[in-house]
Protein backbone atom coordinates (compact mmCIF):
# COMPACT_ATOMS: atom_id res chain seq x y z
CA UNK A 1 0.00 0.00 0.00
CA UNK A 2 2.67 2.51 0.59
CA UNK A 3 3.66 2.48 -3.13
CA UNK A 4 0.37 3.09 -4.22
CA UNK A 5 -0.09 5.96 -1.85
CA UNK A 6 3.11 7.15 -3.14
CA UNK A 7 2.32 7.04 -6.63
CA UNK A 8 -1.20 8.03 -6.65
CA UNK A 9 -0.02 11.42 -4.85
CA UNK A 10 2.71 11.64 -7.60
CA UNK A 11 0.42 11.22 -9.92
CA UNK A 12 -1.74 13.97 -8.64
CA UNK A 13 1.02 16.81 -8.07
CA UNK A 14 2.14 16.69 -11.70
CA UNK A 15 -1.93 18.01 -12.48
CA UNK A 16 -0.66 21.02 -11.37
CA UNK A 17 -0.57 23.20 -14.63
CA UNK A 18 2.26 25.29 -15.56
CA UNK A 19 3.00 27.55 -18.67
CA UNK A 20 3.62 25.78 -21.77
CA UNK A 21 7.57 25.70 -22.83
CA UNK A 22 8.43 28.15 -25.35
CA UNK A 23 8.60 24.82 -27.71
CA UNK A 24 6.55 21.88 -26.88
CA UNK A 25 7.40 18.55 -27.78
CA UNK A 26 4.88 18.21 -30.42
CA UNK A 27 5.03 14.14 -29.04
CA UNK A 28 2.97 13.83 -25.80
CA UNK A 29 3.14 12.39 -22.43
CA UNK A 30 0.90 9.85 -20.38
CA UNK A 31 0.50 8.77 -16.87
CA UNK A 32 -1.77 7.16 -15.21
CA UNK A 33 -2.42 4.90 -11.41
CA UNK A 34 -4.71 2.09 -11.02
CA UNK A 35 -5.91 -0.07 -8.22
CA UNK A 36 -7.85 -3.28 -8.67
CA UNK A 37 -9.02 -6.74 -8.32
CA UNK A 38 -9.29 -10.01 -10.10
CA UNK A 39 -7.99 -13.84 -10.05
CA UNK A 40 -5.31 -15.86 -11.11
CA UNK A 41 -5.36 -18.99 -12.88
CA UNK A 42 -3.85 -22.67 -14.17
CA UNK A 43 -1.20 -24.52 -12.82
CA UNK A 44 0.82 -24.27 -8.94
CA UNK A 45 -2.42 -21.61 -8.07
CA UNK A 46 -3.98 -23.62 -5.05
CA UNK A 47 -7.16 -23.46 -3.85
CA UNK A 48 -7.33 -19.21 -3.23
CA UNK A 49 -7.16 -17.34 -6.40
CA UNK A 50 -8.43 -13.96 -5.82
CA UNK A 51 -6.25 -11.01 -5.92
CA UNK A 52 -7.53 -9.48 -2.74
CA UNK A 53 -7.97 -6.36 -3.84
CA UNK A 54 -4.28 -5.39 -4.19
CA UNK A 55 -3.35 -5.65 -7.78
CA UNK A 56 -2.22 -2.03 -8.93
CA UNK A 57 -0.66 -0.15 -11.78
CA UNK A 58 1.61 2.65 -13.27
CA UNK A 59 2.56 3.49 -16.44
CA UNK A 60 4.87 6.59 -18.10
CA UNK A 61 3.71 6.85 -21.94
CA UNK A 62 5.23 8.49 -24.80
CA UNK A 63 2.81 9.26 -28.11
CA UNK A 64 4.65 8.05 -31.18
CA UNK A 65 1.83 10.13 -33.53
CA UNK A 66 2.39 13.97 -32.58
CA UNK A 67 -0.45 15.96 -31.30
CA UNK A 68 -1.99 19.33 -32.49
CA UNK A 69 -0.20 22.25 -30.47
CA UNK A 70 -2.18 23.30 -27.72
CA UNK A 71 -4.50 19.75 -27.54
CA UNK A 72 -4.15 16.21 -25.81
CA UNK A 73 -3.47 13.52 -27.91
CA UNK A 74 -6.45 11.45 -28.68
CA UNK A 75 -6.05 8.79 -31.15
CA UNK A 76 -2.54 6.91 -32.16
CA UNK A 77 0.23 4.83 -30.88
CA UNK A 78 1.80 5.46 -27.52
CA UNK A 79 5.21 3.34 -26.09
CA UNK A 80 4.03 2.80 -22.42
CA UNK A 81 6.58 1.32 -19.22
CA UNK A 82 4.53 -0.27 -16.71
CA UNK A 83 4.83 -1.64 -13.34
CA UNK A 84 2.23 -4.29 -12.47
CA UNK A 85 1.71 -6.06 -9.31
CA UNK A 86 -1.01 -8.91 -9.70
CA UNK A 87 -2.37 -8.57 -6.10
CA UNK A 88 -1.79 -11.42 -3.20
CA UNK A 89 -3.53 -14.70 -4.02
CA UNK A 90 -2.51 -16.52 -1.16
CA UNK A 91 1.26 -18.08 -2.19
CA UNK A 92 1.42 -16.49 -4.82
CA UNK A 93 2.88 -12.70 -5.32
CA UNK A 94 3.74 -11.65 -8.56
CA UNK A 95 4.15 -8.33 -10.08
CA UNK A 96 6.88 -6.54 -12.42
CA UNK A 97 7.61 -4.50 -15.26
CA UNK A 98 5.93 -4.62 -18.97
CA UNK A 99 7.02 -2.40 -22.58
CA UNK A 100 4.16 -1.98 -24.10
CA UNK A 101 2.73 -0.82 -27.55
CA UNK A 102 -0.94 1.15 -27.01
CA UNK A 103 -3.54 2.18 -29.60
CA UNK A 104 -5.93 5.12 -28.28
CA UNK A 105 -8.66 6.21 -30.44
CA UNK A 106 -11.07 8.62 -29.21
CA UNK A 107 -14.96 6.93 -29.87
CA UNK A 108 -16.99 10.15 -28.74
CA UNK A 109 -16.85 13.54 -26.97
CA UNK A 110 -16.75 11.60 -23.86
CA UNK A 111 -15.14 8.54 -24.53
CA UNK A 112 -11.83 6.92 -25.74
CA UNK A 113 -10.75 3.15 -25.84
CA UNK A 114 -7.04 1.90 -26.06
CA UNK A 115 -5.44 -1.69 -26.47
CA UNK A 116 -1.60 -2.75 -25.30
CA UNK A 117 0.32 -5.06 -25.28
CA UNK A 118 3.95 -6.23 -24.64
CA UNK A 119 6.58 -8.50 -23.10
CA UNK A 120 6.45 -8.77 -19.04
CA UNK A 121 9.37 -9.54 -17.03
CA UNK A 122 8.10 -10.59 -13.29
CA UNK A 123 8.95 -11.82 -10.10
CA UNK A 124 6.33 -14.18 -8.15
CA UNK A 125 7.19 -14.63 -4.67
CA UNK A 126 5.72 -17.80 -3.79
CA UNK A 127 6.08 -21.28 -1.09
CA UNK A 128 7.06 -24.62 -2.83
CA UNK A 129 7.87 -27.39 0.04
CA UNK A 130 8.19 -25.26 2.53
CA UNK A 131 10.69 -22.96 1.01
CA UNK A 132 10.21 -19.35 -0.02
CA UNK A 133 11.33 -18.55 -3.93
CA UNK A 134 11.54 -15.77 -5.97
CA UNK A 135 10.78 -17.39 -9.22
CA UNK A 136 11.30 -14.99 -12.42
CA UNK A 137 9.61 -15.34 -16.02
CA UNK A 138 8.50 -14.02 -18.81
CA UNK A 139 5.71 -13.49 -20.60
CA UNK A 140 2.88 -10.76 -22.43
CA UNK A 141 0.79 -8.53 -20.92
CA UNK A 142 -2.78 -7.50 -22.64
CA UNK A 143 -4.47 -4.40 -21.53
CA UNK A 144 -7.95 -2.29 -22.49
CA UNK A 145 -9.35 0.78 -21.08
CA UNK A 146 -11.63 3.03 -21.06
CA UNK A 147 -10.90 6.52 -20.71
CA UNK A 148 -13.77 9.50 -19.43
CA UNK A 149 -12.42 12.98 -19.16
CA UNK A 150 -12.99 14.72 -15.97
CA UNK A 151 -14.33 17.97 -15.83
CA UNK A 152 -13.19 20.46 -13.83
CA UNK A 153 -9.94 19.76 -14.13
CA UNK A 154 -6.55 20.18 -16.02
CA UNK A 155 -7.19 18.97 -19.77
CA UNK A 156 -6.26 15.22 -20.75
CA UNK A 157 -7.18 14.45 -16.93
CA UNK A 158 -10.19 11.54 -17.14
CA UNK A 159 -11.12 8.34 -15.32
CA UNK A 160 -9.65 5.21 -16.61
CA UNK A 161 -11.63 1.91 -16.68
CA UNK A 162 -8.81 -0.98 -17.42
CA UNK A 163 -8.40 -5.04 -18.21
CA UNK A 164 -5.33 -6.39 -17.50
CA UNK A 165 -4.77 -10.13 -18.69
CA UNK A 166 -0.73 -11.63 -18.36
CA UNK A 167 -0.34 -15.31 -20.05
CA UNK A 168 3.13 -17.18 -19.48
CA UNK A 169 4.27 -20.50 -20.58
CA UNK A 170 4.13 -22.99 -17.62
CA UNK A 171 3.00 -20.54 -15.17
CA UNK A 172 -0.46 -18.99 -14.30
CA UNK A 173 -2.54 -16.27 -15.94
CA UNK A 174 -4.02 -13.61 -14.43
CA UNK A 175 -6.71 -11.07 -15.31
CA UNK A 176 -8.25 -8.47 -13.47
CA UNK A 177 -10.25 -5.10 -13.42
CA UNK A 178 -8.55 -1.88 -13.02
CA UNK A 179 -9.73 1.41 -11.95
CA UNK A 180 -7.83 4.79 -11.50
CA UNK A 181 -6.53 8.33 -12.99
CA UNK A 182 -4.53 9.14 -15.70
CA UNK A 183 -3.75 12.37 -17.31
CA UNK A 184 -2.47 12.82 -21.21
CA UNK A 185 -0.54 15.60 -21.02
CA UNK A 186 -0.01 18.49 -24.37
CA UNK A 187 2.68 21.02 -24.83
CA UNK A 188 5.28 18.11 -23.28
CA UNK A 189 8.41 20.47 -22.89
CA UNK A 190 11.07 19.57 -24.83
CA UNK A 191 14.28 18.22 -22.79
CA UNK A 192 17.11 20.13 -23.22
CA UNK A 193 19.10 19.14 -25.97
CA UNK A 194 22.62 18.07 -26.15
CA UNK A 195 25.34 15.51 -26.38
CA UNK A 196 24.78 12.92 -23.44
CA UNK A 197 28.36 12.80 -23.07
CA UNK A 198 28.83 16.29 -22.76
CA UNK A 199 25.74 17.44 -21.24
CA UNK A 200 26.17 18.72 -17.27
CA UNK A 201 26.90 15.78 -14.80
CA UNK A 202 24.60 15.48 -11.51
CA UNK A 203 25.59 14.13 -8.37
CA UNK A 204 23.10 13.48 -5.60
CA UNK A 205 22.22 10.69 -2.61
CA UNK A 206 18.67 9.01 -1.88
CA UNK A 207 17.55 7.72 1.43
CA UNK A 208 14.34 5.27 2.16
CA UNK A 209 13.51 1.87 3.31
CA UNK A 210 14.18 -1.77 1.99
CA UNK A 211 11.63 -4.39 1.80
CA UNK A 212 12.91 -8.12 1.61
CA UNK A 213 10.34 -10.24 -0.47
CA UNK A 214 10.82 -13.31 1.88
CA UNK A 215 8.15 -13.37 4.72
CA UNK A 216 10.22 -13.40 8.29
CA UNK A 217 12.43 -10.09 7.27
CA UNK A 218 12.75 -7.16 8.66
CA UNK A 219 12.30 -3.68 6.34
CA UNK A 220 15.02 -1.69 6.80
CA UNK A 221 17.33 1.50 5.85
CA UNK A 222 19.39 1.98 2.52
CA UNK A 223 21.00 4.77 0.88
CA UNK A 224 22.38 4.86 -2.68
CA UNK A 225 25.24 7.94 -4.25
CA UNK A 226 24.91 8.39 -7.62
CA UNK A 227 26.12 10.44 -10.69
CA UNK A 228 23.95 11.03 -13.50
CA UNK A 229 23.60 12.47 -16.99
CA UNK A 230 21.27 13.70 -19.38
CA UNK A 231 21.48 13.50 -22.93
CA UNK A 232 17.73 13.86 -24.58
CA UNK A 233 15.26 11.28 -24.13
CA UNK A 234 17.90 9.55 -22.54
CA UNK A 235 20.30 9.82 -19.54
CA UNK A 236 22.83 7.55 -17.55
CA UNK A 237 23.63 7.06 -14.01
CA UNK A 238 26.12 5.07 -12.16
CA UNK A 239 25.61 4.58 -8.71
CA UNK A 240 26.66 3.00 -5.15
CA UNK A 241 23.77 1.19 -3.05
CA UNK A 242 23.95 0.25 0.29
CA UNK A 243 20.44 -1.44 0.96
CA UNK A 244 20.83 -2.52 4.64
CA UNK A 245 20.81 -5.47 6.38
CA UNK A 246 17.35 -7.21 6.94
CA UNK A 247 18.57 -9.60 10.03
CA UNK A 248 17.93 -12.50 8.25
CA UNK A 249 18.81 -12.80 5.08
CA UNK A 250 19.58 -9.63 2.92
CA UNK A 251 22.55 -7.36 3.87
CA UNK A 252 23.56 -6.56 0.31
CA UNK A 253 25.88 -3.54 -1.13
CA UNK A 254 27.11 -3.17 -4.94
CA UNK A 255 27.24 -0.72 -7.81
CA UNK A 256 25.05 -0.41 -10.76
CA UNK A 257 24.99 1.48 -14.12
CA UNK A 258 21.90 2.32 -15.81
CA UNK A 259 20.46 3.35 -18.83
CA UNK A 260 16.96 5.22 -18.40
CA UNK A 261 13.97 6.80 -20.65
CA UNK A 262 13.58 10.60 -19.41
CA UNK A 263 9.95 11.93 -20.34
CA UNK A 264 9.03 15.19 -19.20
CA UNK A 265 5.51 15.96 -18.52
CA UNK A 266 5.43 19.60 -17.45
CA UNK A 267 8.03 22.64 -17.21
CA UNK A 268 8.46 20.65 -13.59
CA UNK A 269 8.00 17.23 -13.60
CA UNK A 270 10.36 14.49 -15.34
CA UNK A 271 9.15 10.76 -15.38
CA UNK A 272 11.76 8.26 -15.86
CA UNK A 273 12.36 4.68 -15.93
CA UNK A 274 15.52 2.61 -15.83
CA UNK A 275 17.23 -0.52 -16.11
CA UNK A 276 20.84 -2.09 -15.74
CA UNK A 277 23.27 -4.16 -13.98
CA UNK A 278 23.73 -4.37 -10.60
CA UNK A 279 27.06 -5.90 -9.16
CA UNK A 280 27.31 -6.89 -5.48
CA UNK A 281 27.79 -8.87 -2.31
CA UNK A 282 26.03 -9.67 0.31
CA UNK A 283 27.27 -10.31 3.81
CA UNK A 284 24.84 -12.88 4.46
CA UNK A 285 25.93 -14.74 1.81
CA UNK A 286 29.84 -14.86 2.50
CA UNK A 287 30.79 -11.64 0.54
CA UNK A 288 29.90 -13.82 -2.62
CA UNK A 289 29.54 -11.63 -5.50
CA UNK A 290 26.53 -11.63 -8.40
CA UNK A 291 25.11 -9.59 -10.77
CA UNK A 292 21.69 -8.73 -11.00
CA UNK A 293 19.27 -6.66 -12.38
CA UNK A 294 18.10 -3.03 -10.92
CA UNK A 295 14.96 -1.85 -12.47
CA UNK A 296 13.52 1.75 -10.90
CA UNK A 297 10.91 4.39 -11.64
CA UNK A 298 11.56 7.81 -11.22
CA UNK A 299 9.54 10.94 -10.59
CA UNK A 300 11.47 14.12 -10.22
CA UNK A 301 10.86 18.03 -9.54
CA UNK A 302 13.31 20.64 -10.59
CA UNK A 303 13.66 22.82 -7.49
CA UNK A 304 15.90 25.54 -9.66
CA UNK A 305 17.88 25.41 -12.57
CA UNK A 306 20.60 23.34 -10.92
CA UNK A 307 18.77 21.31 -7.92
CA UNK A 308 16.10 18.38 -8.32
CA UNK A 309 14.19 16.63 -5.78
CA UNK A 310 13.13 13.25 -6.64
CA UNK A 311 11.30 9.63 -5.51
CA UNK A 312 12.43 6.47 -6.71
CA UNK A 313 11.09 2.44 -6.30
CA UNK A 314 13.78 0.57 -7.67
CA UNK A 315 13.57 -3.42 -7.89
CA UNK A 316 16.80 -5.76 -7.03
CA UNK A 317 16.11 -8.40 -9.15
CA UNK A 318 18.34 -11.26 -8.49
CA UNK A 319 17.33 -13.87 -10.82
CA UNK A 320 18.69 -16.93 -8.08
CA UNK A 321 14.60 -17.27 -7.11
CA UNK A 322 15.75 -15.60 -3.84
CA UNK A 323 16.29 -12.59 -1.77
CA UNK A 324 14.77 -9.74 -4.29
CA UNK A 325 14.13 -6.76 -2.71
CA UNK A 326 12.28 -3.05 -3.21
CA UNK A 327 13.60 -0.19 -2.27
CA UNK A 328 11.47 3.17 -1.94
CA UNK A 329 13.68 6.80 -1.92
CA UNK A 330 13.21 10.05 -1.73
CA UNK A 331 16.94 12.48 -2.79
CA UNK A 332 18.39 14.88 -4.29
CA UNK A 333 20.46 15.83 -7.58
CA UNK A 334 22.40 18.78 -7.82
CA UNK A 335 24.53 19.72 -10.38
CA UNK A 336 27.71 22.28 -10.29
CA UNK A 337 28.17 23.51 -13.58
CA UNK A 338 25.68 25.50 -16.21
Amino acid sequence: MKRISCLLTLLASSSIAYPAAPSADEHGAYLSAELGNGRIGGPDTGPHKLMRWRAFEARIGRDLIAARAGEPSLAGARIDVVYYNEGHPDNNHRDGFALQLVYARKLGNALTAEIGAGPYTSMNTTTIGGVQYDIARHGVLYSAALRFPLAGLDPGTHLRLGLNHVRMRDAFHSNALMLGIGRQFADVPHFPKGDLARNRLWLGASFGRSFTSHSGTRDTNSAIVQAKQYGGTWAVSFAGIFEGDDRTRVDRYGAAAQLWFVQPVTERWIASAGIGPYIAENRREGNRGFVHGLFSLQFERDLGAQTKVFFAFHRVKTYTQMNDRDLFHLGLLHTFGW
